[in-house]
């Protein structure tokens, strides 16, 4: 099959992988929807149903492999450092917590055409639980997690999260993203674990992201572009959805990022979320005779530009790149055409983890591991573990963000390797990873295709020359190095 062909086989499950999250940041009516349990869509017998990409929708409702201990309310014996048992000591536990069991719960997109990644996401959560639990749980507790569909409807996102809290009664949250959720989670004082893209994702203090603002990304990608590709014209395309890191104003920024290495900034192109034609954007940059286009859009899109690309006969000569789009699915739908393009990753030899992917697999075989979105989540779930495994007697949600906050150089226990990143929170900074590297599209020796790694793990976000650290991480000692000068490669 041809590569016209291949994209058309892919385009829908790409096309809302991060514009879905665009969606999100605009907001939406938050009035009455409902949400829809992807364990549970109707009746009893829901749990067999499939959710639409495929995957049993009871897979996704992690918790098993802990045997309950006896007890089960407030006022239960302690637990000690390594999960010891002290009998006699009072236990103080907040909703949703117990002698013998912690619940969890989060909101993704599990159905529509971005059913794919949003099942990423609560598989790599799923089967993180299920390692926590096939590993003695939080200190013999079982850990389960409830994983409500929103069909990517920011308004469903918010009301799943709302029932979660105030009706399933859960202990901790994720998934959902801060400029969807973050004002009632701060209200409510509950920790949220996920990924994370949006600077509010850093900023509140009750989210804990394992990835980097793409704001960063997109400082690595202008560095890298000047300093090591030697380009000296670039155009932007961006997603514009009105707000957040989906408007003109956020391509303001990239742009400003580029220009501060002398990089020309010959256009900014807007692409609306519904648009299905990269003709006009592929024929501007062609026509400047731009050295790297910068995709500040999602997969869908791309996918759509570089099948116009090769159309129209056309590749940037020191390619594209962009953060939203190292995933597989890019190179599954355009083949060859796709060799050279650029992302970004922070996981390295974590991919490799026998548990982790025995773990993944046994939720969805079909899921693919070597994904940063499977994997963000897979690890944040450990993050939450860890955290969870020294609350000692204060088995609270404020003690949880106490003990969070000191944690430093954290790494999940998946692999002994250096090429991984580690992470360091503080009251003062949420943006915690220490770590991250460019990824290159390649053809192996077997003719497969696949994201590597290129660059060695990075030692800080590369703050262009002239341009100000951002004030809201002013707390973040050590985020930014000097990127006229450093190398954060």
């Amino acid at each position: 099959m041809g590569t016209l062909g291949r994209w058309r086989m892919h385009l829908a499950a790409a096309v809302v992988l991060l514009l879905v999250i665009a969606l999100a940041a605009v907001g939406g009516d938050s009035r009455s929807p409902t949400a829809l349990n992807v364990a549970a869509t109707k009746g009893a017998q829901a749990g067999d149903q499939a959710t639409s990409s495929g995957i049993p929708g009871a897979n996704l409702q992690a918790g098993g492999g802990v045997a309950g201990v006896s007890g089960g309310g407030p006022g239960g014996v302690g637990v000690g450092p390594g999960g010891s048992r002290l009998v006699g000591q009072h236990v103080t536990y907040d909703i949703g917590a117990s002698d013998t069991e912690v619940r969890m719960g989060g909101s993704t997109f599990t159905s529509g055409p971005a059913a794919t990644y949003g099942e990423q996401i609560a598989v790599g959560f799923a089967a993180g639980v299920n390692y926590i639990n096939d590993h003695g749980g939080i200190n013999g507790r079982r850990l389960s997690v409830k994983i409500y569909d929103d069909g990517a409807d920011p308004a469903k996102q918010l009301a799943n999260i709302k029932r979660l809290v105030e009706v399933d009664h859960v202990f901790a949250l994720a998934m959902a993203y801060a400029p969807i959720a973050g004002d009632y989670v701060s209200k409510v004082g509950i920790p949220l674990f996920l990924e994370g893209q949006f600077n509010e994702d850093f900023t509140n203090p009750w989210y804990y992201s394992i990835g980097g603002p793409q704001m960063t990304s997109g400082m690595a990608l202008a560095w890298y572009g000047a300093k090591k590709l030697g380009v000296k014209s670039v155009s932007i395309f961006y997603l514009d959805a009105g707000a957040n890191n989906y408007s003109r104003s956020f391509a303001d920024k990239m742009a400003s990022y580029w220009r501060a290495y002398g990089v020309t900034v010959k256009a900014e192109i807007p692409f609306t979320p519904d648009q299905t034609s990269c003709s006009a954007g592929i024929k501007e940059a062609s026509g400047d005779k731009v050295d790297f286009i910068d995709f500040e859009i999602d997969a869908g899109h791309v996918i759509q530009c570089a099948v116009e690309g090769q159309v129209q006969g056309y590749k940037p000569p020191l390619k594209w790149g962009g953060y939203l789009i190292g995933v597989p699915v890019i190179h599954e739908a355009l083949g060859d055409w796709s060799i050279g393009m650029y992302a970004f990753d922070a996981f390295g030899d974590e991919y490799l983890s026998s548990d982790y992917i025995s773990e993944v697999k046994h939720v969805s075989s079909k899921t693919d591991t070597y994904s940063s979105v499977t994997m963000g989540f897979f690890a944040s779930a450990l993050l939450a573990g860890d955290g969870m495994r020294k609350l000692g007697t204060q088995f609270t949600r404020a003690h949880l963000r106490e003990v969070l906050d000191t944690f430093t150089d954290w790494r999940p226990s998946l692999s002994a390797s250096d090429n991984q990143p580690k992470w360091t929170w503080s009251p003062q900074c949420h943006v915690a990873i220490h770590g991250g590297y460019l990824i290159q599209i390649h053809k192996l020796a077997d003719g497969s295709l696949k994201w590597e790694q290129i660059t060695p793990q990075g030692n800080g976000a590369p703050l262009p020359p002239g341009v100000a650290a951002p004030p809201e991480f002013g707390g973040c000692k050590g985020m930014f190095v000097p990127g006229d000068t450093a190398q954060p490669f």
